[in-house]
């Protein structure tokens, strides 16, 4: 099979592996596994997750900033990102840039009633928490390990053997942190597996418009459905939640110097600058132009 057959075949199975699994003392809970695409998107703007995400550059290239360093990743390239990284992208125009993106979480299992186990993974895979941002040249053979992992799924192999493949790429990703260095703080929220798909889905839309029931379909759910699960959950409609993820952006857009505010307004994700600003003069109790005026203000001081 080639990478466009992979990407017919595979993504179901992806979706059966996106449960947990425990190892030793580490229980990892892979949150996504999907094959980057871009489609039209020019950029994303910086936020941050709650998960670990590992992306590998399969064709193409993709400009990562972290922090104000902008780094270009090309083929055979890859970047970790640990939870609470601000980060944003930006793809070129017309380049076919692809991508395999694995996120996922880790927690302590509980010990045994042997007792603790003499090698602790949790502690090991705790390490990439202090990732170094950047761009990473593969050396270390990442490449073959995600070539073998898609092999052995497109031959159906079980998904116990598929997750403990994945495992080990975790483990020779903690081996190389141990030159990398660096340290990020921390953000951890616990959510329903339904609101946190959701919020995946949401937090990595482009568009300009959304549509509920094509998220519903990727779900492998109807619209009715997954509407009332989600409001059930959180008390919020998930219109309502793209537009509070595309306000938070536009936010933290605001205070980037010389970006004009219909800028602002498209890469935040709204098609009119005028429902943009009702919008966020309805949220924050004033105007787009006069929070920004207000905060550099504040920060000149």
């Amino acid at each position: 099979m080639d990478l466009n057959d992979w990407k017919i075949t595979l993504p179901p199975v992806f979706n059966r592996l996106c449960r947990e699994i425990r190892i030793q003392d580490a229980i990892i809970e892979w949150v996504d596994i999907i094959f980057e695409q871009i489609g039209t998107a020019s950029k994303c703007p910086p936020h941050a997750h709650t998960w670990f995400e590992f992306n590998y550059v399969l064709e193409g290239k993709m400009e990562t900033r972290f922090d104000g360093d902008s780094l270009s990743v090309r083929k055979g390239g890859f970047f970790l990102i640990p939870p609470g990284m601000v980060h944003s992208h930006s793809y070129t125009r017309g380049n076919s840039h692809e991508g395999l993106c694995f996120r996922w979480r880790i927690s302590r299992a509980e010990p045994e009633l042997e007792g603790k186990p003499k090698e602790s993974l949790y502690a090991q895979l705790e390490l990439l928490h202090k990732w170094k941002p950047g761009a990473y040249h593969d050396e270390a053979g990442f490449g073959k390990m995600l070539l073998h992992f898609l092999e052995e799924a497109s031959l159906n192999r079980s998904e116990l053997g598929l997750q403990l493949l994945l495992v080990r790429l975790l483990e020779s990703l903690c081996l190389l942190q141990q030159s990398a260095g660096g340290k990020v703080e921390l953000v951890r929220t616990a959510q329903e597996p339904l609101v946190r798909k959701v919020e995946v889905y949401l937090e990595d839309f482009q568009g300009g418009r959304l549509s509920v029931a094509e998220l519903a379909a990727s779900l492998h759910m109807s619209y009715g459905h997954l509407s009332r699960q989600y409001k059930k959950l959180t008390g919020n409609t998930i219109v309502e939640r793209m537009n509070q993820i595309r306000l938070e952006k536009a936010k933290e857009l605001l205070l980037l110097p010389g970006s004009l505010i219909s800028e602002v307004a498209e890469q935040a994700g709204f098609a009119e600058l005028c429902y943009f600003s009702k919008a966020f003069k309805k949220k924050y109790g004033q105007s787009p132009q006069s929070y920004r005026k207000l905060h550099m203000t504040r920060n000149s001081e």
